[in-house]
């Protein structure tokens, strides 16, 4: 009976002592499988899928008259799908004013481009005229002091004649007188004394007006110089139309900007969906008066998202660009899969409103996180609605 028990005992030893062996090279084969794997991955909850959030915004002042039915949280449109739509009679008056004033210094340009010919072959032939006119009136002062000279030589010759007549009178007035001569004889030396002293007057008469003619001359070239230094202001004149057509044409291109500044303003009075998206935080009715900047609501886009992932820094020496990744979303309790498309150029306390301050000499070293930026598969499940802000969980196959 003893013996029983002895050979009983060693065998549940034995058995106690296999069991023990099993366990432990269980254990030793998790604890390498476990090292395995996460030697192979590195992983954080940190995680969540990120995207674009598109805020519409007013981008001018006005009252709201029309909201479109579909405009409302949670719904989705389509880019290019009108929101709502200000009121027109706000901006459509200016467009009609800046057409006209538009239409107005058009038809002032197109006058000024035509009036550059027109005062260039004016001013040219003004300029030509008074050149000839310049001529001309040297011309006939030359004549008329020609004629003046031409005078005063028979005026000299006239006084010449008649202080001769004179004389012969006064001699035979003498002789008449002593009863030398005939009376006859002393009135004929009487007549051509007169005749003498008319052709004197005439002769003066005409120096006269041979010295006016002169005058008149000189007045008349002076006259033709000025028109002269007039004219030759032509090249000026020319150039000043051009300038003229410049400015108009700087009017124009004013005019044009303004008129496009009011029909952008027209066209901004319906608010366009930019891009494809579900609605969120719509803050538009109609009746209400909306201001430039105004936000009206966000269009969060469903097809363009991603995966930012906070790794400890201590995670990061294996880690690249490239790996792939296994993405665990919470909400469908689903994986799908990624690639690390970057990783963050600083941590997230240095992005923070107040960054950490280390020099009171209270530091305590805490483990950093950086963020990674990692892109969903194009051929993940379709049928997944990803959403921006929802949890997951991110493993990165660093081997």
């Amino acid at each position: 009976m003893a013996s029983q028990h002895a050979i009983g005992a060693v065998s549940f030893g034995r058995r106690s002592v296999f069991a023990i062996t099993v366990a432990v090279a269980a254990v030793i084969l998790a604890a390498m499988v476990y090292w395995l794997i996460s030697s192979s991955e590195v992983r954080t909850d940190d995680a969540q899928i990120d995207g674009h959030v598109h805020p519409i915004n007013a981008r001018i002042s006005g009252t709201v008259v029309w909201v479109n039915p579909v405009v409302d949280d949670t719904h989705y449109v389509a880019a290019g799908t009108v929101l709502a739509k200000l009121d027109t009679n706000d901006y459509s008056p200016a467009v009609d004013s800046l057409q006209g004033n538009l239409e107005a210094t058009k038809a002032q340009l197109e006058a000024a481009k035509l009036n550059v010919p027109i005062t260039e072959a004016t001013a040219k032939s003004r300029l030509a005229s008074s050149r000839a006119a310049i001529v001309e009136a040297e011309a006939d002062l030359s004549a008329a002091q020609a004629g003046e000279k031409s005078a005063e030589a028979l005026l000299s010759q006239a006084t010449a004649s008649h202080e001769r007549a004179e004389a012969d009178r006064q001699r035979y007035e003498n002789l008449v007188n002593s009863h030398e001569i005939s009376l006859s004889e002393y009135d004929q030396r009487m007549t051509e004394a007169k005749t003498t002293a008319a052709q004197v007057e005439a002769s003066q008469a005409n120096l006269a007006a041979a010295q006016e003619r002169v005058h008149a001359a000189r007045q008349h070239l002076e006259e033709r110089r000025n028109d002269l230094e007039a004219a030759s202001t032509a090249p000026e004149t020319i150039a000043t139309s051009k300038v003229s057509v410049d400015r108009v044409a700087g009017d124009l291109k004013k005019s044009e900007a303004a008129l496009r500044d009011a029909k952008l303003n027209l066209r901004h009075t319906e608010i366009i969906a930019p891009v494809g998206g579900i609605i969120g935080r719509k803050q538009i009715e109609s009746g209400q008066r909306v201001t430039a900047g105004s936000l009206l609501m966000d269009i969060v886009p469903t097809n363009d998202i991603w995966v930012i992932a906070n790794f400890k820094e201590t995670q990061l020496h294996s880690m690249s660009v490239g790996q792939p990744v296994s993405i665990h979303v919470d909400t469908f309790n689903r994986t799908i899969d990624g690639t690390v498309e970057s990783i963050g150029g600083a941590t997230g306390s240095k992005y923070a409103l107040i960054a950490p301050e280390n020099a009171t000499g209270n530091y305590v070293k805490v483990v950093q996180r950086i963020p990674v930026r990692i892109r969903l598969n194009p051929e993940k499940d379709k049928n997944l609605m990803l959403l921006p802000g929802m949890s997951v969980e991110a493993s990165v196959k660093v081997r």
